[in-house]
């Protein structure tokens, strides 16, 4: 008797395991809107920039005439107003089918984050001032006695020329 009857004595894919699982939780979740967030880029075209699906709900039973839910940034209402039926028409044309026949916005969409700047180092332009800042930054790290991290502190402080062949 064989003490793991399941078992294949060949490869099988991971995804014939897994997709039988994942299939009536994906389908409940709504595969249609993870479809349609990673083309919103093609869908939205330039709202794209300013508006983000959400969530998709249909009816029980139906993939149909369903509700598209839009986060939208601030003080774009009035003009998503306005796109409503582009949306829809362009949302059911990806689909080929009209998947949706209504639209609600939420306004609390940031796509665009303030960027943290880094301080730039101002690494020195001339010979002079490179050999200048090397034996300044020798003098700095006689104090070290580990001749491996006084190497390593060496090759951190020293400015690389950007020389890529």
């Amino acid at each position: 008797m064989a003490k793991y009857p399941t078992r294949k004595k060949q490869m099988t894919r991971l995804s014939k395991l897994v997709d039988p699982m994942i299939e009536p939780t994906a389908r409940m979740r709504g595969f249609v809107l993870s479809r349609l967030i990673s083309q919103w880029n093609q869908v939205a075209g330039e709202m794209a920039s300013w508006c983000q699906p959400v969530e998709l709900k249909f009816n029980r039973g139906e993939t149909s005439n369903g509700s598209l839910k839009l986060v939208i940034a601030s003080g774009r209402g009035p003009e998503a107003i306005q796109q409503t039926e582009v949306i829809i028409s362009r949302v059911n044309a990806t689909f080929g089918y009209a998947a949706i026949s209504r639209l609600s916005f939420v306004q609390t969409f940031q796509k665009h984050y303030p960027l943290v700047k880094k301080p730039k180092t101002a690494f020195p332009t001339s010979q002079v001032q490179r050999n200048e800042a090397i034996w300044a930054l020798d003098e700095k790290l006689q104090q070290i006695e580990s001749p491996q991290l006084r190497a390593a502190l060496r090759r951190l402080g020293t400015p690389q020329d950007d020389q890529t062949g």
